[in-house]
């Protein structure tokens, strides 16, 4: 039985320098959302967005080289299907993340200029939204299959990309209140952000998880800015649901609660990340008080929002 055992071991930690890489299948989400929102709340404070034709040719070039990073992970994948044949959701999963990535492929060469560069939320960037999405469900699936089981008390990999989607799909429409519709997107935010602060509330203790990460300068200050992006997702969003309800609007609020949520969503995929590899990453190594990096890490989404509102000033003062 205990040779058993070790041989298991031994035979897993071969596959281990193999293992399909963590952030790969969130990537597109990542961009693709916080490029939408970064750009909804350029255009409130009165900025012009690039472009698409300025951009195009290297933002192809950036996705060619994540496409790259997929297909190596889904060559992984499909190679581990025979070890696996008796997990019945593997096979599936592969086949539906292979055509989701196929369809995404063509979509995106297809219309680089509508959906890898977008200035606003159309039926073509929600589906290419809603395809990262499943996409980054499935990559996650398989890339924490043969992480060791104990590792699942650190933070989720799966919650960030729901923040990510629903701020890809709600923030900017709700940005962008019309008529018979402020009610129920009001109504809407109103439950979105319930259901944040009672889930990142849960998360919050796995964020601050001991981990060899810990020693890390850049881990130190990305949990300092998860936990700011929370605050000021939470302020920001009473806030403009009251304005808007109100027919007010205060455009740093809706910068605010444009940009926090993708933050969130982004940082905490990293954390996520950094913990499950393992790694001190001697680098940059935190030597004594790690909370002086939080408060930094919060004190930088501080200053993130203030420029939001130097540059609305600059920009009435033109």
């Amino acid at each position: 039985m205990v040779r058993y055992h070790i041989e298991e071991v031994f035979h897993m930690e071969q596959w281990l320098p193999r293992q399909p890489l963590i952030l790969t299948p969130t990537i597109p989400l990542m961009w693709t959302v916080g490029w939408l929102c970064t750009m909804s709340a350029y255009i409130i404070l009165g900025g012009q967005p690039p472009s698409p034709n300025q951009l195009q040719d290297s933002v192809l070039l950036v996705s060619a080289v994540i496409l790259v990073m997929n297909m190596y992970n889904l060559i992984l994948i499909y190679q581990r299907a025979e070890k696996y044949r008796n997990l019945s959701p593997y096979a599936p999963r592969a086949l539906l993340l292979a055509i989701i990535l196929i369809i995404s492929i063509v979509l995106a060469w297809g219309q680089p200029k509508v959906v890898l560069i977008p200035s606003y939320l159309n039926i073509w960037v929600m589906i290419f939204i809603v395809l990262n999405f499943l996409q980054a469900l499935l990559g996650q699936f398989f890339a924490l299959l043969e992480r060791p089981q104990s590792r699942r008390k650190f933070a989720s990999m799966y919650w960030p990309i729901v923040v990510l989607c629903a701020a890809g799909i709600v923030t900017p429409p709700s940005l962008e209140l019309h008529n018979g519709w402020t009610l129920p997107f009001i109504i809407g935010d109103c439950f979105l952000l319930i259901f944040f602060i009672a889930r990142s509330w849960q998360e919050m203790p796995r964020i601050l998880v001991k981990v060899p990460a810990n020693n890390s300068i850049i881990y130190e200050l990305l949990v300092g800015i998860n936990l700011a992006t929370i605050i000021s997702t939470v302020m920001s969003g009473v806030l403009f649901i009251i304005f808007s309800f109100i027919n007010n609007e205060i455009s740093e609020v809706s910068v605010s609660f444009a940009l926090s949520p993708t933050i969130n969503g982004i940082s905490g995929l990293i954390i996520g990340a950094m913990q499950r590899y393992n790694n001190d990453y001697r680098y940059g190594h935190v030597k004594g008080h790690p909370q002086r990096y939080i408060y930094c890490g919060i004190f930088l989404v501080i200053i993130f929002i203030g420029l939001g509102f130097i540059l609305r000033k600059a920009n009435n003062f033109w």
